[in-house]
């Protein structure tokens, strides 16, 4: 049955499971709102019997969202945002079902007058230098920070107490958006998270041992307009770099050493243009399918660019053969016949994609849920986009909509809620979730691991209760041909 229903392979969304209370704690819900799981990662130290998901949180982004929206409008300084320290926190299911503890508190790191520091934005293992010179290489957790400066941690235990500073990045608005390995070097991808007229382009960093970092590049690859590397990827002995460019499109370069050892790297631009459309700002996640290498792209400020003027359309996937030619997976003129944002232009971030138990999923940031609150809030978004003399007409628009407007039903109608789609071959895609695991205040899956323990894990970024992690496993042989028969039926 499977041959002629392949859509019924992989997982569906009655095969997940939420396994832990919103934000993690209540009472830590309340003071650090625990909106994001920004970043996961399976660590198992070395000579550990047992290892564990990790979770690092990006805090308060909905109280950072509305904060840097009243200062676009009235000014202020940014520099004043109300900041929560971020957690990362530990899955422990044989505590119990829920039970996540805390490894890291931002708190021990900053005082509570001067938090400057939002979230884990990224978490890797690699094999590095030992602080200690007379020590071997070890395996380390690295966890790499957003905020005021971009802070490297890592661990080699992922214990609380026992993670050790590695490099700070102390350009504002600098940020550590990826970290990859390749022939023993580590690469860091900095983009620039500022809003301001011109942030400064992109850059990459490298170290031989992953204690000390040296900038190889410092000008987006010749444009300044690539503002950000935005992430990294080792594919056929090069190192895959996509950029974040919001004028003419995102590029993905590929890099390497001239020589072994070398600091000087040869350089070859890949994709340019956004790939199927100069939409696309952002090349930012990347993923090895199948030996074929996935970026799935994103646009900014829920899908609107004020500076190219594209506004509520779609993330779009492309793939990158052996041989560097490319084709669109999702988007214009697809392989897929899906077209950007799986045919939803809500779906404005391509957010992650992990491969499990021989499929390929990809999830999204669907701004669906986030167009509810500018629909009840009518008059105060055209007021602050298009300034008209006369409010009139916008005031009765808005007294009307909001007579006759329920949440509820809009989300109902518009599948509001980030998406998961699914792939045996990454041509023919299948929809997992289209609702956010039944509650649309999930408006995005922002990461995705698959465990040894036969679970996909997968984070939400809900600024409403705080992030909900759920995770999926394939039923049984016999529950899945009873779940077959039911859908035939």
């Amino acid at each position: 049955m499977c041959a002629l229903l392949p859509q019924c392979g992989g997982l569906t969304q009655e095969d997940f499971e939420q396994v832990n209370v919103d934000g993690f704690e209540a009472e830590d819900q309340l003071i650090d709102h625990n909106d994001y799981a920004y970043s996961m990662e399976y660590f198992k130290a070395d000579g550990a019997d047992d290892g564990y998901l990790y979770v690092g949180t990006c805090n308060n982004m909905g109280g950072l969202i509305g904060f840097y929206a009243q200062v676009l409008m009235n000014g202020g300084d940014i520099l004043d945002a109300p900041i929560r320290p971020p957690e990362i926190r530990r899955y422990r299911p044989d505590l119990g079902p829920t039970e996540w503890e805390t490894v890291f508190d931002y708190r021990d790191v900053e005082d509570e007058s001067s938090f400057k520091t939002i979230g884990f934005r990224f978490m890797t293992i690699l094999e590095a230098a030992d602080a200690n010179k007379d020590a071997p290489p070890a395996r380390f957790l690295y966890a790499a920070t957003q905020g005021e400066d971009s802070v490297l941690w890592r661990s080699k235990t992922g214990n609380y107490g026992e993670w050790e500073h590695v490099f700070t990045f102390d350009q504002l608005g600098g940020s550590i958006r990826w970290i990859e390995q390749l022939d023993g070097r580590i690469y860091l991808a900095v983009a620039y998270d500022s809003f301001g007229e011109a942030p400064p382009p992109g850059e990459i960093w490298v170290s031989d041992n992953g204690l000390d970092f040296r900038p190889i590049m410092q000008n987006g690859f010749g444009d300044p307009n690539n503002r950000g590397v935005q992430a990294l990827i080792a594919y056929q002995g090069w190192i895959y770099a996509g950029t974040k460019n919001d004028i003419d499109g995102f590029d993905i370069w590929k890099l390497r050493p001239v020589a072994p050892g070398s600091d000087e790297h040869e350089y070859v631009r890949v994709v340019s243009g956004g790939g199927p459309s100069a939409h696309n700002e952002n090349a930012g996640m990347p993923i090895i399918f199948q030996d074929k290498l996935y970026f799935g792209t994103q646009l900014y400020i829920a899908g609107f660019n004020p500076s190219s003027g594209n506004a509520f359309e779609g993330c779009d996937i492309i793939r990158i053969n052996e041989d560097d030619s490319w084709e669109t997976v999702v988007g214009p003129r697809s392989i897929s016949g899906y077209g950007s944002g799986f045919n939803h232009f809500t779906n404005s971030y391509l957010w992650w994609m992990e491969e499990h138990d021989g499929w390929l999923y990809a999830s999204t940031f669907d701004q669906g849920t986030l167009l509810s609150s500018l629909l009840a809030n009518l008059e105060g978004v055209f007021a602050f986009l298009q300034k008209p003399q006369d409010k009139s007409t916008i005031e009765t628009v808005s007294r009307l909509l909001n007579m006759f407007f329920d949440v509820e039903d809009y989300y109902r109608l518009t599948h509001a809620g980030g998406d998961i789609f699914k792939s045996p071959d990454g041509v023919k895609w299948y929809p997992v979730t289209m609702d956010g695991m039944g509650n649309p205040r999930n408006y995005g899956w922002r990461t995705m691991k698959s465990c040894p323990d036969g679970y996909l894990y997968v984070g939400s970024t809900n600024t409403t209760t705080g992030t909900e992690i759920w995770r999926g496993k394939a039923p049984e042989p016999d529950k899945n041909a009873a779940r077959l028969l039911q859908q035939l039926n």
